[in-house]
């Protein structure tokens, strides 16, 4: 399970960062194309904003588009490379703040000051122990009206499918595996699901007004994208869910428009 010690380990030393994370947005032709087909479209409601939080940025690889629709942008992670790459790569925009943190509070962070919370690709490799403690600090710095959108696992949710596999013979697994029978864990955290954490953020006084469920590469929905806002005064708004079978598909036709469209001098 990728607890705090792993997660520091994984992405301060161990990952090499070949390409500053674009490398994940491969499936989509590249983080421009993933950004504007798959990510802004989902979060244009809310942006531009005058405060946003970016939890867990990386190498900044959507910190680059987030800065351009804010007045202010605080950025925290756990591993102090990420920061310090960061820093250095965006020394020049005065409105940027990174910090590391210890991955499960925003002690940098003032109360109601954030209009905006955004985590995509990162927070699918949080345990629940961590992620409840965001969410209850969530709740507290954002503003009365603020939103967040962050990505989280909902492999739990497939906790005994997987458990099976992996009594399976190594050979059996990388068969099954290859034939899109069975599919790949992608370090997601097992003790989060979609509906944990529905109640997760009624605990901290959040509604989760929104889920989608998506796929990872495989077919089962292991993967989810939660809207959350301050809990409304009348009581707990009802979360709608959608499942969404075709997260993949919508990578696969967005790398194919890509390549299709890039500029004639980028073919070159």
């Amino acid at each position: 399970m990728p607890g705090l010690e792993e997660n520091l380990n994984a992405w301060d030393k161990s990952y090499e960062w070949t390409k500053a994370g674009d490398e994940w947005s491969a499936a989509w032709g590249g983080a421009d194309a993933q950004w504007f087909s798959s990510i802004l479209p989902r979060i244009h409601s809310f942006v531009p904003a005058r405060t946003i939080l970016e939890i867990a940025p990386g190498h900044g690889r959507w910190t680059n588009y987030l800065r351009q629709l804010c007045k202010q942008l605080i950025a925290v992670d756990l591993a102090p490379n990420c920061i310090n790459v960061c820093e250095e790569r965006f020394a020049s925009d005065s409105h940027l703040r990174f910090y590391v943190n210890d991955g499960r509070t925003l002690p940098m962070v003032r109360d109601g000051e954030v209009d905006f919370v955004f985590s995509f690709d990162s927070l699918v490799h949080v345990e629940a122990e961590h992620l409840k403690s965001y969410l209850f600090e969530l709740k507290r710095v954002m503003g009365p009206n603020a939103v967040a959108f962050l990505h989280h696992s909902n492999i739990g949710n497939y906790a005994r499918t997987f458990r099976f596999v992996k009594r399976l013979p190594r050979k059996l697994q990388d068969t099954l595996l290859s034939r899109g029978i069975i599919d790949e864990t992608h370090w997601r955290a097992f003790s989060v699901t979609a509906l944990r954490f529905q109640e997760w953020c009624a605990e901290a006084g959040l509604d989760c007004v929104r889920q989608e469920l998506i796929n990872w590469g495989g077919k089962r929905l292991i993967d989810c994208l939660s809207v959350l806002t301050p809990s409304a005064a009348a009581g707990a708004r009802q979360t709608i869910v959608l499942r969404n079978k075709n997260f993949m598909v919508e990578a696969e036709q967005c790398r194919l428009r890509n390549l299709s469209y890039s500029h004639p001098e980028s073919a070159r």
